[in-house]
């Protein structure tokens, strides 16, 4: 979590540049502890502040307008473990030291988390950059920490030691310092330099309850490194153990120990930890409340209750009225009255349109009538398969859920203006339907589509085609689209076709017999089935078949149109699918025994 900034109360974390904080440090800070949502040695803290507040001369903020502001930033940040800065600028001004005696300050709060990590004990060096002495700002938490910067500018281990003017120990840079010889705690006098922390008060109140002599005034570096213990203070580590001044080392922590425990006990004591409780606004609790029992009623109100996908039918002339209640009967809505109001509120009372409409668990009802109005009415896909026959396309579609029925099979054709003969003239493709639709209606399409394709290859066919109509070389395109799979040979087979038709041979391809077979072929055919009596039959009968043998696709009829040139006259499929070609019968014959046995 980042850091979060009230500025007067408001969240933000930009700063005048006429403010004097920024202009010259002029102001005040404290920083402070929160733990498990108490604020920790506020008293201390707030009285330290006036303090210096009544020392600088800047104008007062109640401590009840500090806590305001601490409680609503730890509120904004939801944080009961967090290190509290506040700042008491003596407010703006324009350029200048002087000031006005009615200059409003500014408060400033930053809340930030608890340092995940804290060391256990301290190594120190000493401060290459120490304290000027000032009685006025002596013992209050001033904004101009220069000294400070200057002195952890160099610093080379955990913490640093500086001295005044005179070289006597003061404090570290961020806490203040004490020390223990022969059961005498010893810390420096802060008449005319550095900072009386919070924790350096309750420490010396504690000494006392651990009979603990006490003596505070001046400290030099050899004394320190004559006594037994010594540890730092400050208002986030609390008491931490020094090991090393310089090349000096202390191994024994006892009385220190003794400290830390007491000073714990000492910390979660009520008087010390202040309960920081949200002023309850029981008016906005209630609204808070209301909106979001509105907000559940309406979630629940919105949602369409179905697990599986379904279409559902819009009729015609259905109302507003009679679409919530024909809903709510089968049990996909749970509020009628919501249906009604929301229609009315977005404008979709009037605008229901007929149809077949797609209704999932994902849907909310503001989607489904977003659906009404804008007739987004359920679509399918209907694939037509190239090789297919008419009838076969007609089970199809009449078995579809999708669409509805068009009567027989001749009623279908006729009103889908389809003419005989019907076969070969539906274009094999993918229709977006809409749910719904009927099977003439996709026949129609289908239909046109064949006629504009075929009209399109029979203008482009080749100059030396030797066929009389569109309608052959549609009936030589259904042979090959059902001969071979493989793009690249019909052309060939084509080319076989074509100079068998010239040559006054049969064509002889199995799948004519399959076509007059019809319901009566059972997989493969026999010699007795290459007899079959019928037009479609090439074993028997010289020419193209009167009709086509099923769907052509675009290769298949590009290939018609432009059969390859040659000599071959037979051919014969491979165990891949493609094809042996021969020019002559007992080429022919040895591609089958070589291919087919």
């Amino acid at each position: 979590m980042s850091h979060i900034v009230l500025i007067n109360g408001k969240k933000q974390t930009k700063l005048s540049v006429f403010n004097r904080l920024t202009q010259f440090g002029d102001g005040l800070f404290e920083t402070c502890l929160v733990k498990d949502g108490r604020l920790l040695f506020w008293t201390k803290h707030f009285s330290r502040l006036e303090k210096g507040r009544v020392r600088l001369k800047i104008n007062q903020v109640s401590e009840k307008q500090w806590l305001k502001d601490i409680t609503k930033v730890l509120s904004i940040a939801k944080l009961d473990q967090a290190v509290i800065k506040i700042i008491l600028s003596r407010g703006e001004s324009k350029r200048g030291y002087g000031f006005e005696k009615n200059i409003e300050p500014t408060r400033v709060v930053i809340v930030s988390p608890m340092p995940e990590q804290m060391l256990a004990q301290y190594v120190l060096t000493t401060c290459n950059s120490g304290y000027a002495t000032n009685q006025l700002l002596s013992n209050i938490k001033h904004c101009n920490r220069l000294e400070q910067v200057l002195a952890r500018a160099d610093m080379s281990r955990d913490e640093c030691i500086m001295l005044d003017e005179n070289g006597y120990v003061i404090s570290a840079t961020q806490g203040n310092i004490f020390a223990i010889k022969s059961n005498v705690l010893l810390t420096p006098g802060l008449d005319e330099c550095g900072i009386e922390g919070t924790r350096r008060s309750i420490v010396l109140e504690i000494a006392h309850d651990l009979d603990l002599q006490v003596n505070v005034g001046a400290l030099t570096l050899q004394e320190l490194y004559e006594c037994d213990e010594m540890f730092i203070t400050n208002s986030v580590i609390g008491i931490k153990p020094v090991v090393q001044i310089n090349e000096k080392k202390f191994t024994q922590h006892k009385t220190t120990q003794q400290l830390i425990n007491a000073f714990n006990k000492h910390s979660v004591k009520k008087k010390n930890a202040f309960l920081l409780k949200p002023k309850k606004n029981y008016f906005r609790l209630f609204l808070m409340s209301l909106i979001a029992l509105i907000l559940a009623w309406s979630y629940w109100a919105n949602t369409i209750n179905t697990v599986k996908p379904f279409v559902y039918r819009l009729p015609q002339g259905a109302n507003i009225y009679s679409t919530a209640h024909d809903l709510k009967r089968y049990g996909l809505i749970n509020s009628s009255y919501f249906v009604v109001t929301i229609a009315k509120v977005l404008g979709f009372e009037s605008k229901l349109k007929s149809g077949y409409y797609d209704v999932s668990s994902n849907m909310s009802v503001v989607d489904l009538l977003t659906d009404f109005t804008s007739a987004k009415v359920a679509n399918r896909n209907i694939a037509l398969i190239e090789g297919e026959t008419v009838r076969n396309y007609y089970q199809q579609l009449v078995n579809s859920r999708s669409l509805k029925s068009s009567g027989s099979f001749d009623e279908t054709m006729k009103l889908a203006g389809v003419k005989k003969p019907y076969e070969g003239y539906l274009w094999p493709d993918t229709y977006r339907i809409n749910y719904g639709d009927s099977v003439a209606s996709v026949f129609k399409r289908a239909n046109k589509m064949m006629q504009d394709k075929l009209n399109t290859e029979w203008q482009g066919r080749a100059k030396n085609l030797n066929l009389k109509t569109a309608h052959e070389a549609l009936v030589l395109a259904s042979l090959i689209e059902k001969e071979t799979a493989h793009n690249q040979e019909k052309s060939q087979i084509a080319g076989v076709f074509m100079r068998r038709l010239q040559k006054g041979m049969r064509l002889q391809t199995d799948p004519t017999v399959v076509y007059a077979l019809g319901s009566r072929y059972r997989g493969s055919l026999s010699k007795q089935d290459l007899k079959v009596n019928s037009p479609y039959n090439t074993y028997r009968n010289k020419g193209l078949p009167p009709t086509a043998i099923g769907s052509v696709g675009q290769s298949s009829l590009h290939a018609a149109m432009h059969p390859a040139a040659g000599d071959t006259l037979y051919f014969v499929a491979k165990k891949d699918g493609t094809h042996a070609f021969a020019k002559t019968y007992k080429q022919h014959r040895l591609n089958i025994k070589k291919y087919l046995k």
